[in-house]
């Protein structure tokens, strides 16, 4: 275990605190029990020697130790009143499986942050960072100042995010392949990961702020910060937007295809009818056939089978059954149920914002009495004077 205590010249200290114990949990399942117990016998002694050094926090060590998984709780603790301890989650690497434990307990003057992984405190005390820490005033806003920078390996995974959905939809465009589907969702399983490990650090923020009021809603770093996140908010909402327009325009091109296929056998069986029949008819050992003792019958067979599949692809064709009815009558029907799946709610409301062409034609004739009264008003001459009259 390594400890670091760094005071400041602003009243608040930050305790670091560097597990040896590191907590398997990408290893295959025999692996994980054998070096289990080998972590367990070598670093036994470690929670309960800080456990020793920190009695006032030892319930916080006991409870995160060991744990990989997002908790954040807020209580009263007597001698440093109401603090927010816990754990949440954070993603290290481009590598979406590359994820470390990071635990925090936080008062108004006290910060202490718990980790395994040797990164995260390589990135916190960066010297670059540091200035920021000793203008920090108070714990709480040192601390928001640590989650904006965990927050880059997030912002970064967002900005590869958005590269590969961008593809998927130049993919979608262009090609239009039938294993998209498996692209979408993937993408949509991306994204629910990004909210997994964000949603944590707002409901941090949102206790933070419940626990510390305008200490630290006041501060520099929380308002900061508090741009960011609604930078993080508006992305995931776009990001899933995006995600559900592609959902929908492969369930309508889906749906499409098999009302083509289903209207082109349609069709093609209707047609083949005639001559289907006559063939079936011709076929048979009846005695009496149509046309059979004619020198010219099969012609007349031939002619009536025409005139009949003739007749029905007339009928077919007026009724709007044939390919025109999706190049002319429900082109309009279909891109109007796209535009309603596809659009976004915000650009409907500014097309049903747009005054219709009547309203705009009689302003413009209003507009235009109201300039010939103005020109008319202009120009009228003077009235005389009375002697005059």
């Amino acid at each position: 275990m390594i400890h670091r205590n760094l005071r400041y010249m602003t009243g608040w200290e930050w305790h670091v605190l560097q597990l040896q114990h590191k907590p398997l949990t990408h290893e295959p399942q025999i692996k994980f029990e054998s070096n289990k117990i080998k972590e367990d016998k070598r670093f036994s002694g470690e929670k309960y020697e800080l456990m020793r050094t920190h009695p006032d926090v030892s319930q916080w060590i006991e409870s995160s130790y060991d744990r990989i998984t997002n908790n954040i709780v807020m209580q009263h603790v007597e001698n440093h009143g109401v603090v927010v301890h816990g754990t949440i989650l954070i993603q290290l690497s481009e590598d979406t499986k590359d994820i470390a434990p990071f635990h925090f307990w936080l008062s108004s003057n006290k910060l202490i942050t718990m980790q395994t992984d040797t990164r995260i405190p390589l990135r916190l005390q960066n010297l670059d960072h540091l200035p920021l820490y000793e203008q920090c005033h108070s714990a709480p806003e040192a601390f928001f100042c640590m989650i904006g920078i965990l927050l880059e390996s997030l912002d970064i995974g967002l900005d590869q995010f958005e590269e590969r959905l961008g593809q998927l939809e130049l993919d979608m465009r262009e090609r239009n392949r039938k294993d998209l589907l498996d692209d979408i969702i993937e993408r949509r399983y991306e994204l629910l990961h990004y909210s997994h490990l964000y949603l944590p650090i707002r409901e941090v923020e949102g206790l933070a702020k419940e626990a510390f009021l305008d200490t630290l809603t006041a501060s520099a770093s929380y308002i900061r910060i508090q741009h960011r996140f609604n930078r993080i908010d508006s992305l995931l909402k776009h990001y899933a937007m995006e995600i559900d327009t592609l959902i929908s325009v492969d369930d309508a091109l889906s749906n499409f295809r098999g009302n083509e296929i289903i209207r082109t056998l349609t069709i093609f069986t209707v047609i083949c009818l005639p001559i289907t029949l006559f063939g079936a008819i011709w076929g048979s050992n009846f005695i009496w056939l149509p046309f059979k003792n004619e020198p010219l019958g099969f012609l007349y067979t031939l002619g009536a089978i025409l005139i009949i599949t003739s007749f029905i692809y007339f009928l077919l064709w007026k009724r709007g059954w044939t390919g025109d009815i999706l190049m002319h009558r429900k082109k309009s029907k279909q891109l109007s149920k796209l535009s309603i799946n596809i659009l976004k709610p915000l650009e409907l409301e500014e097309f049903s914002q747009l005054p219709s062409r009547k309203s705009r034609n009689k302003k413009e004739k209003n507009l235009g009495n109201l300039e010939s009264v103005v020109t008319e008003y202009a120009n009228d001459k003077p009235l005389p004077s009375r002697k005059l009259r």
